[in-house]
């Protein structure tokens, strides 16, 4: 796994939105994530947060949904890597960077070598936090991207009631694998969920109700924080996670 920019091949490099209605879209996250933009000829937004960080990009496109990029070196090596794996190459390479990929269990994931002059901020209100890929088989999943990607990967849940991996990349956590029961209609396809943070998810949900969005999932608590899945106006469903607070170590009495 070479690296990619400064990123290992496999680690999240960039998130955007195929908006049907670019205008609405900026609109509506701008109000949501405290996003501004930077808009070029074609109609596509860099989305600023804070003095100079992004967090995102929104492209006009035919289907509305958001898009998680994974960093790699070389885009035709990795189509090929794609097809060794029993993956299937929807589209690509394009501009001579990016394959749009379906992993054997039906999930969609664009494979990218990073922009130089762009780097996708973490860690901050208002930007990429995580993403899950949720499918209806987690084995067959695992098994694609632990071949395509190297990735270690830890059984979270129980494996039967909760089917629930987390991948890492040199002892980083960087991704989950969801596997989805009862709780999602018969019909839903596999599906990458793309998470953003906030600093108050009870307030986002409220906010995307205003702007003209659904709460697809009432805020709830989780082991890594206060979670909520919102759609935009047009459809495009994600979630934001206010992060838990870590628990400090108690001082030590001794210590001086």
């Amino acid at each position: 796994m070479p690296p990619t920019n400064g990123l290992l091949s496999g680690t999240p490099c960039w998130v955007n939105l195929d908006s049907t209605d670019p205008p609405a879209s900026r609109d509506f996250y701008a109000a949501l994530l405290g996003w501004r933009y930077t808009v070029d000829r074609s109609g596509g937004a860099l989305a600023h947060v804070g003095p100079d960080q992004v967090a995102a990009g929104i492209d006009p496109g035919r289907r509305h949904e958001w898009r998680l990029h994974l960093a790699i070196r070389n885009p035709w090596i990795a189509a090929e890597r794609v097809r060794q794996h029993g993956g299937r190459v929807v589209r690509g390479p394009l501009e001579g960077r990016t394959v749009i990929a379906e992993d054997p269990s039906g999930g969609l994931i664009a494979l990218s070598a990073p922009r130089a002059d762009v780097t996708l901020a973490y860690g901050i209100p208002g930007c990429f936090e995580w993403a899950d890929l949720n499918t209806r088989d987690g084995q067959l999943a695992d098994k694609f991207f632990r071949g395509l990607f190297g990735y270690s990967q830890g059984q979270v849940g129980d494996g039967a009631d909760l089917d629930y991996t987390v991948w890492w990349l040199n002892g980083q956590a960087v991704l989950g694998r969801y596997q989805m029961g009862r709780e999602f209609p018969a019909n839903t396809p596999a599906h990458w969920m793309v998470f953003f943070q906030v600093t108050d998810t009870d307030e986002a949900a409220r906010c995307a109700r205003r702007q003209a969005g659904t709460v697809v999932l009432e805020p709830f608590d989780s082991e890594y924080g206060r979670v909520a899945v919102l759609a935009d106006p047009q459809g495009a469903t994600f979630s934001v996670i206010e992060p838990a607070e870590e628990e400090e170590e108690p001082a030590d009495p001794y210590d001086d």
